[in-house]
């Protein structure tokens, strides 16, 4: 138990790391945000497609059951257009702003989880929340970048959301979903909503310059694969706010990447805002509360 517990702590880093690099290759690949949404997903859902060749995923795929299965499904569903909307506000705001809103999922969480759920929530989260929130705000009406900025930060702010909804609908699954299992059936079920919308409304899946498919294959394998997959395997054996508190890396190294690569220095309001929205998801997310174990 110990060797697996030092094992997830290891894996934090190179996972916050790998996830951080997310919005450059986004940056990086000339193609529509449902392009890039669909081969996020569709590449890893090749990976984890091959893990089929091991007993034991197909034994557990067969005590998921085809109910659970469906069920995982439909909320994939919703964090693929969280997909949408996050990879979509990149092209209109900062990656320093489309990060640090996107990241306040943890307060949604909190918010949703006392609002449907009937989750307790301290007075102490609850003005971590308010002060959140004023971030926001911060960063969302603040940075005086016009119509576009503001369309992108709302689509950051939308991703969050989804995001949140799709813990609430999916962390009871995953407790008693092998990870292996979990993964494939999120990434293929995932792959084909895309596919299929990408149809429907005539987006172009292929016909990309090497560039670009250089970048939606680093965009799977490194933010996707290897960043989601570690940051999974730690939740199952770290007290999940450790987890939550560590995902803040992401976009501070989000931020530095995009300074270092595209020349984008945040502006002061940005800076301000994403501040004090760190601040209170550490609040709300380090309080103190009962944890579970997950299935491995």
């Amino acid at each position: 138990m110990h060797q697996f517990v030092a094992r997830a702590k290891t894996a934090l880093l190179p996972a916050i790391l790998a996830v951080s690099t997310a919005a450059i290759f986004i940056r990086s690949a000339d193609v529509q945000p449902l392009s890039a949404a669909f081969w996020r997903s569709g590449f890893c859902a090749i990976v984890f497609a091959l893990t089929l060749f091991w007993p034991s995923v197909r034994e557990g795929l067969r005590h998921v059951g085809w109910s659970k299965a469906l069920k995982i499904g439909a909320a994939t569903i919703v964090i693929a257009v969280h997909q949408i909307c996050f990879i979509t506000s990149l092209s209109y705001t900062s990656i320093a702003a489309s990060t640090f809103l996107t990241c306040t999922q943890p307060i949604f969480t909190a918010f949703l989880g006392y609002l449907f759920l009937k989750e307790s929530v301290s007075w102490r989260s609850r003005i971590a929340i308010l002060g959140a929130v004023l971030g926001m705000g911060a960063i969302t009406f603040g940075s005086g970048d016009g119509d576009a900025a503001f369309t992108g930060n709302l689509l950051a702010l939308a991703a969050s959301v989804l995001a949140a909804i799709y813990v609430l609908f999916a962390r009871t699954f995953r407790k008693t979903t092998p990870i292996v299992p979990f993964m494939l059936i999120v990434h293929v079920s995932g792959a084909t909503f895309l596919f299929l919308l990408a149809n429907i409304v005539s987006i172009p899946l292929t016909g990309f310059d090497n560039k670009s498919w250089m970048a939606l294959f680093a965009l799977a394998m490194i933010p996707t694969l290897v960043g989601h997959t570690l940051l999974n395997f730690a939740v199952g054996h770290l007290p999940a706010f450790v987890v939550s508190s560590s995902i803040l890396g992401e976009p501070v190294g989000a931020t530095l990447l995009g300074w270092l690569i595209f020349g984008e220095t945040p502006a002061g309001w940005t800076l301000g805002g994403a501040v004090l929205i760190v601040l209170c998801i550490l609040i709300v997310v380090l309080e103190p509360r009962e944890v579970k174990n997950e299935t491995e």
